[in-house]
């Protein structure tokens, strides 16, 4: 903690502790998950930049003294260091509070902090990898009843993460007050860290989900306004059978379109805690940003190391017992019977060694013989 505070006083000729930017900024972040002010007011949102400037600067102070290490575990990360690994979790919870609704910039920053988050619990054996998802076939169409199965398994799984969310929040509740004013002694705050790590992982998937979703409506009604927007600033001449009244409206709207021209604001750039320099050159993020597979050769992967049932060979077993469940029995016994005949015709020796040991036991064995307990 040492090297932090030296840190902290070389690059900013200020005397701040690392511990007290972090304090300073998990208030300020608290008080902004029950505040009710507007969302898109002035206030909230200079909170929001304000707690988000603390945690970038406790972000680079941990870069700067190299707190974490991919090649520790959870136990060996101090208790005072613990709550650091929340930076990335706490400035992804922040960039969902940023009011931009014409642009999806900052959802992908979110995005990016929230699986930077997860890459490091993962790291540190606090959660598995996600499972990779298969695509749909259209040759190998789900049956109902697996897809009732997968439905009442994500229904149970997120009920079972709620439960889970509910009671740590309640043991945070109770806690959070010793924690923050250091009454609670090492052992009381690292169980509270670790329980808010399970919680910010839960939390951090869900907000993915959530944030895809958003992603995509957000890009929908993006190119609709765009497409509006070049439908209305058209120059050529409106057909005989238009009214002068559309007219005017379309140069409205191109007059709107002109004011929104001007300086294009500086991109955000994510401040995540790298763990080398390699990581740290890629684009600046600490994870790889381009997929190195995609999900059929990750599924083949997995398939070809044994892991995943081969989809194409289940899909093949799955027919040929629906087939078999399905044909008429007397047309299955008129089968065998005719398979038997052309083994007796043909002499096969198998065959006629099985007739051997079948005459052999029945002349050995009475018809009626067997299990007689109990009887006369």
């Amino acid at each position: 903690m040492a090297e932090a505070n030296s840190a902290v006083a070389a690059a900013g000729g200020e005397d701040k502790k690392l511990s007290d930017i972090f304090l300073t900024g998990w208030n300020l972040y608290d008080e902004l998950e029950t505040s009710d002010l507007p969302f898109n007011g002035s206030e909230l949102q200079n909170k929001v930049k304000t707690a988000l400037g603390l945690f970038e600067e406790a972000t680079v102070i941990v870069n700067q003294v190299a707190m974490f290490s991919p090649n520790e575990l959870i136990d060996e990360v101090s208790t005072d260091s613990l709550p650091f690994m929340l930076l990335p979790y706490f400035l992804g919870k922040l960039t969902t509070k940023i009011n931009n609704p014409n642009s999806t910039e900052i959802l992908d920053l979110g995005v990016i902090y929230f699986k930077d988050h997860l890459q490091r619990c993962q790291e540190y054996d606090l959660c598995e990898a996600p499972k990779g998802t298969v695509q749909k076939d259209n040759n190998l169409e789900k049956s109902e009843h697996r897809e009732l199965m997968e439905a009442a398994f994500n229904r149970n799984d997120k009920i079972a993460q709620y439960r889970k969310m509910k009671e740590i929040d309640e043991y945070l509740i109770r806690m959070r007050a010793a924690v923050k004013n250091k009454t609670a002694d090492d052992e009381v705050r690292r169980e509270f860290f670790l329980k808010y790590l399970d919680r910010s992982i839960i939390d951090s998937k869900q907000e993915l989900e959530s944030l895809r979703m958003i992603t995509e409506l957000c890009k929908m009604r993006i190119a609709r306004l765009a497409g509006g927007e070049a439908t209305t600033d058209d120059d050529t001449p409106a057909p005989s059978g238009q009214p002068s009244g559309s007219r005017g409206h379309s140069h409205g709207h191109g007059h709107s379109h002109h004011h929104q021209h001007g300086p294009k604001p500086k991109p955000l750039q994510p401040f995540i805690i790298t763990r080398n320099a390699t990581q740290k050159a890629v684009f600046g993020l600490g994870y790889p940003s381009l997929p190195v597979m995609s999900v059929d050769e990750f599924y083949q992967q997995r398939v070809d190391e044994g892991i995943f049932p081969d989809a194409e060979k289940s899909a093949k077993m799955n027919q040929a017992q629906a087939i078999a469940a399905a044909r008429d029995p007397n047309e299955q016994e008129d089968e065998e019977k005719a398979v038997e005949d052309q083994l007796i015709e043909e002499d096969d020796p198998e065959n006629l060694a099985r007739m051997r040991r079948m005459d052999e036991y029945k002349d050995v064995v009475r018809r009626g013989d067997g299990n007689r307990h109990n009887r006369s």
